[in-house]
């Protein structure tokens, strides 16, 4: 699913900068929010500029590929309702339970140190489909900062565990 996910991510990136020669408005965007750490983002505007195509890479302790499509509404296209495809979240993974047998003080160490390794690297990312709601300061396809939440439903990308996620994102759009 994620090579999938990946592949449409730079097919829609690809379209995206193929057409911009169409007299649309490519745009670019960087970010940070929950529970993705960074987001860049590449983005085009439809010819009548109240809607946007995009692809967007999410780096955090695992990482990951979307795109996808937004509507504007509003006086000043301030709000935007849209879809994507691609990761939608992170799976914590399963609590560790470290052992804590007191007749061997170093395996109790030694659980302890690796659950919290295995509890700050075990994040995987959840690819697959979701909806997105964001308030842009400034309308959709203008210069400015944007608020982003997401939610959508995947699957884990190495334990196949299937859920529900969402996020939070604020980032500048250029």
């Amino acid at each position: 699913m994620r090579k999938i996910a990946t592949g449409l991510a730079f097919s829609a990136l690809a379209l995206l900068t193929s057409n911009s020669a169409t007299a649309n408005e490519f745009g670019f965007s960087v970010g940070a929010g929950y529970p993705y750490f960074a987001a860049l983002e590449g983005s085009m505007a439809t010819q009548d500029k109240s809607q946007r195509w995009f692809a967007n890479y999410k780096m955090g302790l695992d990482d990951g590929f979307s795109a996808g499509f937004e509507q504007g509404y509003g006086n000043n296209l301030n709000h935007a309702f849209g879809g994507f495809v691609g990761a939608v979240g992170i799976y914590k993974g399963d609590d560790c339970e470290p052992k804590t047998d007191a007749s061997n003080i170093g395996e109790a160490f030694g659980s302890i140190f690796g659950c919290a390794l295995k509890e700050a690297f075990d994040d995987e990312t959840l690819n697959g489909a979701g909806l997105s709601y964001s308030y842009y300061f400034n309308g959709i396809n203008n210069a400015g900062w944007r608020l982003r939440l997401e939610a959508g439903y995947g699957k884990a990308s190495h334990s196949k565990e299937e859920r529900a996620a969402g996020g939070l994102t604020i980032s500048y759009q250029f």
